[in-house]
């Protein structure tokens, strides 16, 4: 049996601002799942490269499911999957949505990278920076942003789908959007991922709404005590930790 394992990073591996942003457990339920023959792979809504950067040498990531779905890689960073928006498209969604930004940083997933387009380099975030969006590298793949409320993300989620269904898709999470290729999620990229590398049982778990098509494609799906009732509703088994859903997942 090949288990395959895909987890949310910001909010479920990941924790900002803390002692110990990823815990010590869930870097040692990793490995044993992996000396078990198990895959474990990322799944976020981030640009794989704006991963990577953060988790190099600390994670052995099998597998990367990037851009909700948008991308999949190996654990070489070979491409299993990808799509992309037309550039016009990329650069029509910044000029309308952008002004939504909190803080009025939206950012551009372009060349599997996060893009800032000016504003003042921060050493402390894995992002690009280019003076004009004419300067950005191909192919685009998307845009991302925070926003003020989870409401605001809302709203604009729902405009996208309707104005831009035919080429692009919007996902919530939290007080932010995501907006990639259409007819990607997360549940996408996890079955592209388990049906490259012929597994035979899925595992999910994740923290927010644009998680729900992870667990929802996942064959035993995982949440929080701590998230919201929706995510309750869609996860087979509630746990604490990423170690605890791991451990779950090994004994079946």
């Amino acid at each position: 049996m090949t288990k395959l394992f895909a987890s949310d990073f910001d909010g479920t591996l990941y924790f900002h601002g803390t002692d110990e942003p990823i815990r010590t457990a869930d870097l040692e339920a990793i490995r044993a799942f992996q000396e078990e023959g198990g895959l474990f792979g990322a799944c976020t809504g981030r640009p794989v490269c704006a991963l990577t950067t953060q988790t190099e040498g600390i994670i052995p990531f099998d597998f990367y499911i990037a851009l909700t779905g948008g991308t999949v890689f190996d654990r070489d960073l070979n491409p299993i999957y990808q799509r992309e928006i037309p550039r016009e498209v990329v650069r029509e969604l910044y000029d309308r949505y952008g002004r939504y930004a909190a803080n009025g940083v939206p950012l551009v997933c372009a060349q599997d990278d996060y893009w800032m387009i000016g504003g003042t380099p921060n050493l402390e975030w894995p992002i690009q920076y280019v003076a004009t969006f004419d300067e950005l590298p191909g192919p685009t793949q998307g845009m991302g942003m925070e926003t003020e409320t989870i409401e605001v993300a809302e709203q604009l989620a729902a405009e996208v789908n309707a104005l831009y269904g035919d080429v692009a898709c919007s996902y919530v999470n939290l007080a932010s959007i995501d907006i990639l290729p259409a007819g990607c999620s997360k549940g996408t990229g996890l079955r592209r991922a388990a049906e490259y590398f012929g597994a035979t049982l899925t595992g999910g778990i994740g923290d927010s709404l644009n998680d729900i098509p992870l667990l929802e494609a996942a064959d035993v799906s995982y949440t929080f005590h701590r998230c919201d009732p929706a995510m309750h509703a869609t996860a087979n088994v509630l746990i604490d930790h990423v170690s605890e859903a791991l451990a779950d997942f090994m004994a079946r």
